[in-house]
């Protein structure tokens, strides 16, 4: 286990904190035109002294460079003070110096060899260094490289690369190489999807994912051109494509007073569902409510979402999670605290789980799951969830047919309709928050009361009444229905 740098080895030379030294080794080709460093790859560093980077090799030839991992990570703080006592000659931590500095030896030898032979280029050695020649390397293997890597945390993004990269053999066949991708070999396959009667919205979701394929590819000098050209007017990321999937506060509002009633009856009187199909129907319209209602959550959040210690510390006013799509890019913009409004709590009291520290609000995804398992019990829900929501909204005389994702579409749209909510507030409340201020990780960013008021919205149209005394009070409380002076003493 590698030893902890106290501050006094960190610290210890004026110098070296002058310098701020992150060079541990180098070396020079046997022709002087190339040059190695092993040092941290600073391409994403922020400078912060805590922050965990990775350990790379420089290759400097020709006025360009590449860097070359060599799967180690370091704290900077760490890793500096390492580098200081490998300028000093000190004995500590000499073991683990030599076999960092075995890798750049390997580096050497193989510029060194590429360099007799006639043969150096900084993509040749890129390939050496990987363990792949260039004629193992196709637009396939690429993708199959890429969706390995994603099925440890990404296993949605791996199952869809899995789909669309089937869907470009069926269609492309199995002999495109890299020379054949450009904007007309794109635009010739999006004709084809369109030709085969394929959606707006599954042509751009393979569009999408082959253009990361096609940005890896770039990235590695397999492919010339960029990414922005080719995918120009081929229908990727058509920016107005999905502004109409909402449902506005109107319709919303019909939606909760039908999930609330609890009953679809006919003319005759009688219930039109059967009694395990009306749990099911009552079930998945009050999933669709509570993602709408709980800050725009997508699905996989909501059947994960727990009584976490949040939650008993607000005494059950408010409920929070980490959007699990943008929780391994940026950890920081991804926590959603949102207020147990009325209509939230009756959702949960009637579809979810007693409170109890650690368990899922909702009795549909048990834990401890393998993620193949969990992203089944996803899809299977989602497809649910727009099987019942047709039936309601035929029954409701909706001419939308609203999926699960328009909770979170409807959730921003009809806030900033609204006109009294700010857009920080909207952003914020759906993980888009970028601002990285570590102070909000411990608080909330809005208080409980703030948040009920702005959330008001999503379920009224006109202002939210304030009292101002005990006679507007009273007024108010008079010109309430009675469900709504209970629904105001339960949030009270």
């Amino acid at each position: 286990m590698r030893r902890k740098f106290t501050e006094s080895d960190i610290l210890s030379n004026r110098q070296y904190r002058n310098r701020g030294e992150t060079t541990l080794a180098k070396f020079v080709s046997s022709n002087g035109s190339v040059t190695g460093t092993l040092m941290i790859d600073p391409r994403r560093a922020s400078g912060d002294e805590s922050e965990i980077l990775p350990v790379a090799i420089r290759v400097q030839y020709n006025g360009k460079k590449i860097y070359l991992r060599i799967g180690k990570t370091f704290v900077l703080s760490e890793w500096k003070a390492l580098c200081e006592i490998e300028r000093l000659g000190r004995n500590k931590n000499a073991n683990e110096r030599v076999e960092l500095k075995s890798h750049l030896n390997k580096v050497e030898r193989l510029v060194n060899l590429l360099i007799e032979e006639g043969a150096f280029t900084l993509k040749r050695l890129q390939e050496r260094f990987s363990g792949i020649t260039p004629e193992e390397r196709t637009i396939y293997t690429v993708w199959d490289k890429y969706i390995e890597n994603r099925k440890i945390d990404k296993l949605g993004t791996a199952r869809t690369n899995t789909d669309v990269k089937r869907r470009f053999v069926k269609e492309m066949g199995t002999n495109v190489t890299f020379g054949d991708i450009d904007r007309s070999f794109i635009q010739k396959w999006a004709t084809v999807m369109k030709k085969r009667g394929l959606s707006t919205t599954t042509i751009g979701i393979s569009l999408r994912t082959f253009r990361a394929i096609v940005k890896v590819c770039i990235d590695e000098g397999l492919i010339k051109g960029d990414t922005r050209e080719m995918f120009k007017d081929t229908g990727y990321n058509k920016s107005n494509s999905r502004k109409h999937e909402f449902l506005d506060v109107t319709t919303m509002h019909q939606l909760y007073n039908f999930w609330e009633k609890g009953e679809a009856k006919g003319e005759n009187g009688k219930e039109i569902f059967y009694s395990h199909e009306k749990e099911a129907v009552f079930r998945d319209l009050g999933l669709f409510l509570f993602m709408y209602l709980g800050d725009g959550q997508n699905l996989a959040d909501t059947l994960r979402l727990e009584y976490d210690e949040w939650y008993f510390s607000t005494h059950g006013k408010q409920l929070r999670f980490f959007r699990q799509k943008t929780h391994d890019r940026n950890e920081s913009a991804s926590e959603v605290i949102f207020p147990i409004t009325p209509e939230l709590k009756m959702i949960i009291d009637k579809h979810g789980n007693e409170p109890k520290l650690g368990r899922r609000v909702f009795p549909i995804m048990p834990r401890l799951l393998l993620p193949e398992k969990e992203l089944w019990v996803i899809q299977r829900y989602n497809k649910y969830i727009g099987i019942h929501m047709n039936k309601v909204a035929t029954l409701l005389g909706m001419e939308q047919k609203p999926t699960s994702t328009w909770a979170r579409h409807s959730f921003a749209t009809n806030l900033n309709n609204s006109g009294k909510v700010p857009y920080k507030y909207i952003s914020d409340s759906m993980g888009h928050s970028s601002n990285g201020d570590i102070t909000s990780n411990y608080i909330g960013a809005y208080p409980l009361e703030k948040m009920l008021e702005y959330n008001w919205y999503l379920l009224h149209e006109e202002k939210k009444p304030i009292a101002s005394g005990k006679k507007e009070l009273l007024e108010l409380l008079k010109s309430m229905s009675k469900k709504e002076r209970e629904d105001l003493l339960s949030s009270i």
